[in-house]
């Protein structure tokens, strides 16, 4: 299997992959061959924007032990255990399926584990991925989209569709 890069921004949709020599851009005129470049996400970035922008360390454990204080915790009938903290409602039912929202649901994060599923809806994007049967991995952001189910990757942009099909081949739709 090889890898394939991809990014939405505000050109459109660019990809290529590991074993194809161009990179491509759909966006509102077509399907083009571009001079994008990617960067190297070979190396563990996580932490950095964990951090950024974030307020963490001595300085704020008050205010951190101010909100845990605040948290409310509940367990329903049917066995789901809820938590509110800090405004961020987190709940967990039996079957491990965990949904986490702020601001009534408009930002939503969901995992689970008995089914193989993720999914992350903002006002911005909305992201889903299985495992499984009909594994798959969808990004959508505004008329962007990005779609790949283990053999064939496809973008869309503006009415305009492109991608690699099975055997690593640019195929416009």
């Amino acid at each position: 299997m090889y890898s394939i890069y991809a990014k939405m921004w505000y050109k459109g949709v660019s990809f290529t992959s590991e074993q194809c020599a161009l990179f491509y851009l759909v966006d509102t005129a077509g399907t083009r061959t571009t001079t994008d470049t990617f960067s190297d996400m070979s190396q563990d970035f996580s932490l950095s924007v964990f951090y950024s922008e974030s307020r963490h360390g001595p300085a704020c454990v008050q205010e951190a032990t101010t909100a845990l204080s605040a948290a409310q915790y509940w367990l329903t009938d049917e066995g789901v255990e809820n938590w509110i903290i800090n405004n961020v409602r987190v709940s967990q039912t039996p079957d491990g399926l965990v949904r986490i929202a702020r601001n009534s649901n408009k930002y939503q994060l969901r995992t689970s584990p008995s089914n193989g599923t993720a999914s992350l809806t903002t006002p911005f994007l909305h992201c889903t991925a299985s495992l499984g049967q009909t594994s798959h991995l969808f990004v959508r952001r505004g008329e962007r989209r990005m779609h790949y189910d283990g053999t064939s990757f496809i973008v869309r942009n503006a009415g305009h569709s492109a991608g690699f099909d099975d055997n690593n081949q640019l195929k416009v739709y």
